[in-house]
């Protein structure tokens, strides 16, 4: 077993602790057992860690101005009027220079060492594995004390798995057909009721949204106070599927398709003919807008205010999918949803999201309440969710539903995330000679980072991970079905 890439960027302005590492694995001995409060723990010394191994953390590049910025300028500045009197009238000037110069030596001794960037991406690749730990073991972020759900040996052997030395096998059409279709062993939050109970329907749409890319950024405003400043902080982190493989992710939705049929016949659920049905009832909602296909894909994205996902629009092939607006499927045919009221007739349409990350924020606020800066983290996990302004299961006639109440984490390790490109203000050097000379007139450096990254998908895992969770919804809709 090897560690896998995480990515956690931090722009720090406190003080940082350290956490001494022992040169393991991600994964030890007694993981299976850990409790969320433990996680939480060793996650917040790990954070420590994390920050005192980061070169760009404004730890080590101050950004607080006013009569507490500048200290190395300073130092230097008097040094320099002190040891000569040839500078005369021009002392303060070459004072300030000098304290130019001073400030960025001071800076750059201020930084981490090897052995501290050694211990921080070792920190945060063991981070990365209680981060999907937390997930599986459904920890409560408002309940730091709920110990969690219980993981079978089968399930942690699972999450523990990563492709050897980061290596990862493409995902096509023949390492999909040769997965297994297992689902979860736990039931699904799946909460609603349909009211079928001696109508006849059919299933309108079977709709699954495959996310490919995304972006999750947090911010802070520059704050002042009396003899003291805050410079603004960003970070930004945005991701996307390298080399995305459309007919591999549509074979797993048509296998998908063929297992929630068999369960529906295992079940005994009667569901009409769709053509059938339609050509002799009508519809309420017309599908009639196509999914996506290799030559035209489809998507739909989802805008979270500081998270952002953007979804590949996959249905089993040969069948299509209904159109959509900001208010979801609309009012449809009043006239035919009174006639199918009155006529015990039904139309359902079913649809899920799959996410491949696990997105942090801390959001926005000012620099003076949040003087640790602004931090985002994206690492690869694994989810099953509610399709963007949609629910999981929705009737036509009578409208009722039924919607995951929480996205549901598959446990394992699927893919590895790599940087390609970004920006950093504390890599430009034109941008950091700004700031210095800033700091000296007393004024808070802002900086920014942003990071782009390129997502690997192993194509095993990627067909196991998503056939299993996909199997576990259409276990989970076929019973409320029914």
């Amino acid at each position: 077993m090897n560690p896998k890439m995480t990515l956690a960027v931090v722009l720090a302005l406190g003080p940082s602790m350290s956490w001494a590492g022992d040169g393991e694995l991600p994964v030890r001995a007694g993981d299976i057992g850990l409790t969320c409060q433990q996680i939480l723990t060793e996650r917040t010394e790990l954070a420590k860690t994390i920050a005192a191994g980061n070169p760009n953390s404004p730890n080590f590049a101050k950004t607080v101005s006013g009569n507490a910025a500048n200290a190395g300028g300073q130092v230097a500045g008097a040094v320099v009027a002190q040891s000569s009197g040839l500078f005369g009238s021009l002392g303060g000037l070459a004072s300030k220079l000098a304290g130019v110069v001073a400030q960025q030596q001071v800076e750059a001794r201020m930084g981490p060492d090897a052995e501290a960037m050694a211990k921080a991406k070792e920190a945060g690749q063991r981070d990365g594995f209680l981060n999907r730990l937390a997930q599986a073991k459904a920890c409560r972020q408002e309940d730091p004390n709920f110990a969690g759900q219980t993981l079978s040996p089968d399930a942690f052997a699972q999450l523990s798995a990563s492709p050897a030395a980061g290596v990862v096998s493409a995902l096509n059409t023949d390492a999909v057909q040769k997965s297994d279709v297992t689902p979860l062993s736990s039931t699904l939050p799946l909460e609603g009721q349909l009211k079928l109970a001696g109508k006849q329907f059919y299933i309108s749409e079977y709709r699954v949204l495959f996310e490919v890319s995304g972006k999750v950024s947090a911010s802070t405003r520059a704050g002042y106070l009396p003899g003291t400043n805050y410079g603004a902080t960003r970070s930004t982190i945005k991701y996307a599927i390298a080399n995305l493989d459309i007919p591999a992710l549509q074979a797993i939705v048509d296998r998908s398709w063929a297992d929630f049929k068999a369960r529906l016949a295992e079940q005994g659920v009667q569901v009409a003919d769709s053509a059938q049905f339609v050509a002799h009832h009508g519809e309420v909602y017309s599908a009639d807008q196509a999914a996506s296909s290799a030559d035209a894909p489809v998507y739909v994205e989802e805008n979270l205010g500081y998270t952002e996902r953007k979804f590949l629009v996959l249905a089993p092939t040969g069948t299509k999918i209904h159109s959509r607006g900001i208010a979801g499927l609309g009012a449809g045919n009043l006239g035919k949803r009174m006639e199918f009221v009155k006529g015990g007739k039904e139309g359902v349409a079913i649809g899920v999201a799959i996410h491949i990350a696990g997105l942090e924020s801390s959001g926005s606020g000012s620099s003076i309440l949040h003087r640790e800066g602004a931090s985002t983290a994206a690492d690869e996990a694994m989810q099953l969710a509610l399709p963007p302004r949609a629910v999981s299961v929705q009737t036509h006639a009578e409208s009722t539903s039924a919607r995951l109440t929480k996205p549901v984490p598959i446990p394992g390790t699927f893919a590895r995330f790599r940087e390609v490109d970004g920006y950093d203000t504390q890599k430009d050097t034109a941008v950091r000679t700004l700031q210095v000379l800033g700091n000296l007139a007393g004024v808070a450096a802002n900086k920014s980072k942003t990071v782009e990254m390129a997502v690997d998908l192993d194509g095993p895992a990627t067909a196991r991970m998503a056939l299993q969770g996909l199997s576990a919804f259409n276990r989970d809709v076929v019973m409320a079905l029914k």
